[in-house]
């Protein structure tokens, strides 16, 4: 993380006289060396079970050193003994990054996006590495990352008895959580939902089961999955696109598919029940967060339709009958067919595929 700060400070640097420029890269090589023997201190906490903690190290660094000079090279052993001009390093960092920015005139602001996609015990040790080496007037990093999860990293780190917001409040000063517009006229999400189906066509392409487009708007306009679920959404989408080519389904089949991309991308346990027959409608529904919106009296005509397709997929034959009877163009393609086998048939088109 310091290598791509360093990077980033060095194009502010560029045009500064060479003495200045070698000034920056002297104190950053410090900074990173005292980082380095910080890390050698961990590694000799954790290799003796915790008996020796940081405070130990600290205060017995030569008789350490003299125990581990049979079992690491002299170099390592020498990085024990120079606490105190690791601490001088880093405060030198900070001070020159301090006057750097009042040279500039400006606060020097570094983003740092999708942290949340980094190991979750990564981000953790990156947020507390920013606390301690960039915790200086005119520098502000803004970390676009998972709340939630970075907390259950504290709590997987240092125990359930640590509460994970007051010890984050240690590293962020100010969290802010951007909105999402979602009323009757105007939804983000499903906004976003078409305007990537357009990215991913090809210049005169078409989507010939349009269909599925109204329900995924639903789905996401109701359940409010995250952009990049939405994304991986149309994924598989696109693998389905892409494999029937032409080829235009019944509504069933563009309903059932647009419900199995989105269960494959945010409730992919759900698809295993299915293929399984570990699951019946209501248990389905409620699962994926719609039993709510079918009771209510509501405008998702494509998620209410839903609703009837899954009940009909998972019936005996003689209910199938009985449902077709009394409106036969709702299961055009389905009549006659055993329990489950929509849904089982579109999980197997996506069954041997998979996205990272």
């Amino acid at each position: 993380m310091l290598e791509y700060v360093k990077s980033r400070i060095q194009e502010l640097v560029k045009d500064k006289p060479s003495e200045k420029k070698d000034e920056f890269k002297r104190k950053a090589g410090n900074a990173v060396k005292s980082l380095a023997r910080g890390a050698i201190k961990i590694s000799v906490r954790a290799v003796s079970g915790g008996i020796l903690d940081g405070s130990v190290v600290d205060s017995a660094e030569k008789d350490i050193s003299t125990l581990l000079a049979d079992q690491i090279d002299g170099i390592i052993a020498d990085k024990l003994q120079n606490t105190a001009n690791d601490k001088l390093a880093i405060s030198q960092f900070r001070k020159y990054l301090e006057n750097l920015s009042a040279e500039e005139g400006c606060p020097l602001v570094f983003i740092i996006d999708e942290l949340d996609r980094c190991r979750p015990d990564f981000a953790l040790e990156l947020v507390e590495q920013i606390k301690h080496l960039f915790s200086v007037p005119g520098i502000t990093f803004l970390l676009v990352l998972n709340r939630m999860q970075l907390q259950e990293s504290v709590k997987t780190r240092y125990g359930n008895g640590v509460e994970a917001t007051l010890y984050l409040q240690k590293f962020v000063n100010l969290w802010l959580t951007l909105p999402r517009k979602s009323d009757q006229y105007q939804d983000n999400g499903s906004q976003y939902i078409r305007h990537a189906l357009n990215l991913m066509l090809d210049e005169d392409e078409q989507v010939v089961n349009a269909d599925v487009m109204e329900l995924l708007s639903e789905l996401v306009k109701y359940l409010k999955p995250s952009f990049r679920e939405i994304e991986q959404i149309l994924s598989y989408f696109a693998l389905i696109h892409n494999m029937s080519g032409n080829t235009s389904y019944y509504e069933t089949y563009q309903t059932m598919t647009a419900f199995i991309c989105y269960l494959k991308a945010s409730k992919p346990d759900l698809i295993t029940r299915i293929e399984s027959d570990g699951i019946d409608r209501d248990e389905l529904m409620h699962e994926a967060g719609l039993s709510k919106i079918i009771s209510e009296e509501n405008a998702y005509f494509h998620i209410k339709y839903l609703d009837k397709l899954v009940v009909y997929d998972l019936s005996t034959k003689e209910v199938k009958m009985e449902m077709s009877k009394e409106n036969e163009n709702d299961f055009r393609g389905l009549y006659g067919e055993s329990s489950g086998f929509l849904m089982k048939k579109i999980c197997g088109w996506l069954s041997e595929m998979s996205i990272n």
